[in-house]
C-alpha cells in the first residue's frame, strides 16, 4: 500500500512531535509546519494527503489557512481545537475542514479520525493520465510522458498540466487555474494564463494550432481530454 503523507500544523513543538511520532508508527509519512503561513506554502509545494490543523497559531490561524488552501485545493483537513462553542466549529467547517477534533484529544480516536478522511480520497501523489492515455503523469518523481516520450516542463507548466489533468474532461475554470497555479493575485491575468497554455500546448499536442487534447472552453476555461 502507498505510504500516505500527513501535514501536522501546530505551534506546539511538543505536541507536533508527539503526533509525528504516533502517526510514524502507523506508517504515515509526516512533516510539519509551526503556523498557518507555513502550512499554506506546505500544502501547495509538498501536495500532502491529509492536513491535522490547529485553529490558534500565531501569524495566521487555522481558519484563515484552512480558506486560504481551500482556494487551491481539496486535501482533507482536520481541526484541532481547543475551542468547544458550535459557532467555532461551524466558522470550521464553512471555511472548508472536513472534521474537527477537540484538545486534549486520544490519539487512537486522531488516527481513527485520519483513515476515515483518508478513505474517501486516492493518494495525492497517484500516477495520473489523461488525453485517451496520451499524456501520463508520475507524480512522485514529477515526469511527464506524452506518447511515451518523456516531455521536459518548467515548474509552472507541470502544476498547469497537473491541475488540468486531476480534472481531466472537467471544464476547469481561468480563475481557478490561475488562483491554484500562480495565487490569489493572479485570478484575473486571463492573458498570462494563455501565454501558458500555448507553451504546453507546444509540448505535448501533435499540432499546436489545432489541439485535440488540451481544448479551450470560451469565455470560461480550458479542458484536458480524460
Amino acid at each position: 500500500m502507498e505510504q500516505r503523507t500527513v501535514l501536522v500544523v501546530d505551534d506546539d513543538q511538543g505536541l507536533r512531535d508527539l503526533i509525528r511520532i504516533n502517526l510514524e508508527h502507523d506508517g504515515y509519512a509526516v512533516i510539519q509546519a509551526a503556523n498557518g503561513v507555513q502550512c499554506v506554502e506546505t500544502v501547495r509545494d509538498q501536495r500532502p494527503d491529509i492536513v491535522i490543523l490547529d485553529v490558534m497559531m500565531p501569524e495566521m490561524d487555522g481558519l484563515e489557512a484552512c480558506r486560504h488552501v481551500r482556494e487551491f485545493s481539496q486535501v482533507p483537513i482536520l481541526m484541532l481545537t481547543a475551542k468547544v462553542q458550535h459557532e467555532d466549529v461551524i466558522t470550521g467547517l464553512d471555511r472548508g475542514a472536513d472534521d474537527y477534533l477537540t484538545k486534549p484529544f486520544n490519539m487512537e480516536e486522531l488516527s481513527a479520525r485520519i483513515r476515515a478522511l483518508l478513505r474517501r480520497v486516492p493518494p495525492a501523489n497517484r500516477p495520473l493520465s489523461a488525453g485517451d492515455g496520451q499524456v501520463l503523469i508520475d507524480q512522485q518523481k514529477r515526469e511527464v510522458l506524452v506518447r511515451d516520450t518523456n516531455v521536459d516542463l518548467t515548474p509552472t507548466e507541470y502544476d498547469l498540466l497537473l491541475k488540468l489533468t486531476e480534472n481531466a474532461g472537467k471544464v476547469v475554470e481561468h480563475e481557478t487555474l490561475l488562483r491554484s497555479v500562480w495565487g490569489q493575485e493572479y485570478t484575473k491575468d486571463n492573458d498570462y494564463l494563455k501565454v501558458y497554455i500555448w507553451h504546453l500546448r507546444r509540448k505535448i499536442e501533435e499540432d499546436p494550432r489545432n489541439p485535440r487534447l488540451l481544448l479551450t472552453e470560451w469565455g470560461v476555461g480550458y479542458r484536458l481530454v480524460p
